[in-house]
């Protein structure tokens, strides 16, 4: 069985670099599209809620670190705006 499983990887990470190769443009934009939708379970994983850190989370912690103030530009605000705005809509 783990042999099957074995030649099976290899089969289809062969046919995924041949489509990469040979499409381009279409494998830039299937890779952009995933991301698109992994941004916000990734955010929300971290702990960037809608409405702020969730707390406990990763993101409770790193802000904790700026002791009450949070730069404008830093990365930390970046990723809050995204998990404030770039939510699942359902």
């Amino acid at each position: 069985m783990a042999k099957a499983s074995s030649d099976a990887l290899a089969q289809a990470r062969d046919a995924a670099i041949g489509f990469a190769e040979d499409h381009p443009v279409y494998a830039t934009l299937i890779a952009l599209g995933m991301l698109a939708i992994l941004i916000p379970w990734t955010l929300e994983i971290l702990g960037f809620g809608e409405l702020g850190p969730i707390e406990g989370s990763f993101a409770a912690g790193w802000q904790s670190r700026y002791a009450g103030y949070v730069p404008r530009d830093s990365l930390f605000s970046y990723f809050q705006r995204l998990g404030m705005k770039w939510h699942w809509s359902v």
